[in-house]
């Protein structure tokens, strides 16, 4: 065998090369996988082997981890491309096992998605921090600048609202004094009153007491007594 030949085998799929995988064996740990999907975005190699551990296959962690990152890769390239993979007939002809290479990819993808979201959005947030501040703001980069218009914004108030607020207040002031003054003059009525009725009383209380001295002098002229009896 020429050397050439030998390198070539060496760089073939190491999953491939061991015993051809059984429907059961790649069921059980897609199942695993795409239950414990955590563990797969963390580290592929350790889940694997957690996978073999769980399902208590002879196989090589390294091996499975090839043999499922090549299965969604195939997946991958069937679904954009619509490219079928020949190595990978098990999982054309297994609905089963396609089915769980399926969730895996749409997990894979919906996670890179996310991920990617996130790039997006924190940096979005340091540039909208950057460019903070009132008026324009011009950043410089690799060379080139753009300007940022930033809206200014606007006073929640004008002048006419501050005279408006302003004639209410006074408007309330003056009713106040209006009532004060009422009430002041009502007070007033009411204690010039009393004091004309006290004025009457007196005047009635005067005239009694001089009519009772009249009767009281009429009578010392008939008894002809000079001091009271």
């Amino acid at each position: 065998m020429s050397s050439s030949k030998k390198r070539k085998e060496l760089h073939r799929d190491q999953s491939n090369t061991q015993t051809h995988w059984k429907p059961l064996e790649l069921i059980g740990v897609l199942t695993f996988l795409n239950e414990n999907f955590d563990l797969w975005s963390i580290n592929h190699l350790d889940a694997s082997n957690k996978a073999i551990k769980e399902t208590n296959i002879n196989r090589d962690g390294k091996a499975l981890y090839n043999k499922i990152y090549n299965m969604i890769k195939a997946m991958e390239d069937y679904v954009e491309k619509g490219n079928k993979s020949t190595s990978y007939t098990i999982m054309w002809e297994n609905s089963k096992i396609y089915d769980l290479v399926k969730e895996m990819y749409d997990k894979t993808k919906e996670t890179k998605e996310t991920k990617e979201g996130e790039r997006k959005k924190r940096k979005k947030e340091t540039s909208n921090h950057m460019s903070d501040g009132d008026g324009d703001v011009t950043m410089k980069n690799n060379n080139t600048t753009t300007t940022n218009q930033i809206d200014v914004p606007q006073l929640p108030f004008t002048i006419e609202t501050i005279d408006k607020v302003y004639n209410e207040q006074v408007q309330n002031y003056d009713r106040l004094i209006v009532i004060n003054r009422d009430m002041i003059e009502k007070r007033n009525k009411e204690v010039r009153e009393l004091y004309e009725q006290i004025s009457r009383r007196q005047a009635e209380l005067i005239k009694l007491i001089q009519k009772a001295n009249n009767k009281l002098d009429e009578l010392r002229k008939i008894t002809g007594t000079s001091s009271m009896i």
